[in-house]
Parts: structure tokens; C-alpha cells; sequence
């Protein structure tokens, strides 16, 4: 691959800055986790949830 490409997102400047907006939204620290549940915020007396439950 040659420099400045940047595949799906393009070539040069134009190509990085698209690339680092992508990255930027899907593996920001600033975002919450999306993969993250309700139940996270409960401790272990208070959910209803079990390891049965999986």
C-alpha cells in the first residue's frame, strides 16, 4: 500500500481525515460503551440477573 492511502476512505488528506473520523466515532473514550448492559450500574445484591441467565 502506498503512503497516504487510506483504502475504503481514500487517498490524502481527504482520505485521513475521513479515516480518523470514522475511528474517532467508533473508539472514542468519550462515548459511552455501547456494548455495556443496564445491569452495570447495579451491584450484586440488587440484580436479577444470574449466570443461568446465560
Amino acid at each position: 500500500m502506498k503512503d497516504f492511502d487510506f483504502g475504503y476512505f481514500g487517498t490524502g488528506d481527504e482520505g485521513y481525515a475521513q479515516y480518523m473520523t470514522a475511528f474517532e466515532r467508533n473508539f472514542s473514550t468519550d462515548s459511552t460503551d455501547s456494548f455495556a448492559s443496564d445491569d452495570a450500574d447495579c451491584d450484586a445484591d440488587s440484580c436479577d440477573s444470574t449466570e443461568d441467565d446465560f
